[in-house]
This record gives C-alpha cells, structure tokens and sequence, in this order.
C-alpha cells in the first residue's frame, strides 16, 4: 500500500513556516512602534501641560515626588527628569525588542497603560473644564 502523497514538501513547509515568522515579527514591531510613538506623544504632551499650567502646578499635579522636585529645582528640573526617563525607558524598550528580551511586552504595555490612563484623565478633565 502506498502512503498518500502531501501536498507540500519539507522544504516547502519550512518556507511557508520562515514566511509567516517574518510576518509576525513585522506585525509585532509595527505594534512595537506605535506603541511608543503613542506613549512619547502623551509624554510630551504632558510636558506641554505642565509649561503650560505652570503657575499653578501644586493644584493639579498628583505626584508627590513632582512637586517636590519642582518645589527644591523649579520646573526645569521636573522637565529634565521627564526627558530623562522617556529616553531611558525608549532606549529600554527599543534594546528588549531587539534582543527579543521577555520584558518587551510587559514593559510596553505598563508604560503604555500609564500614559493611557493618564490621556484619559487629561480628556475627561477637558471635557469637565
């Protein structure tokens, strides 16, 4: 008797495998990419609100520690740490993402999340305003 013939080859089936990685990773780097895009965006446009709002950034800041930074350094200071740690934590995302690092993914979505929540708090306080 003789076994049914399949209808792709090893080879081809390790092809179609290679191709369909590809595309995954190009997927997930898009994602990847739009997602900091996204976050440097609310970065620094949170920033903006800061400058912006300066004069009266003990009524509306939540961050004790902000305060107090810009209470001891001025808002120069409070501008410095932000570009600091946005730079840092891209620099971070951008090494795991290339390195295929298991903290890729959890890294962006917290920081992510962060920024999320706070557009949103940002849009409802817009909208109440």
């Amino acid at each position: 008797m003789q076994a049914p013939a399949m209808p792709f080859s090893d080879n081809t089936l390790t092809e179609l495998l290679a191709q369909r990685q590809q595309e995954a990773r190009a997927l997930r780097t898009l994602f990847f990419a739009l997602a900091w895009v996204f976050i440097f965006l609310a970065a620094t446009y949170d920033t903006y609100f800061a400058w912006r709002y300066r004069a009266v950034l003990d009524c509306w800041e939540l961050n004790p520690f902000i305060l107090w930074l810009a209470g001891v350094g001025g808002l120069a200071s409070v501008f410095i740490l932000k570009l600091f740690t946005i730079f840092f934590s891209t620099g971070m995302a951008i090494y795991c993402h290339r390195r295929r690092h298991r903290w890729e993914i959890p890294f962006t979505l917290v920081v992510g999340a962060v920024y999320f929540a706070l557009s949103i708090h940002y849009v409802m306080s817009q909208r109440c305003a």
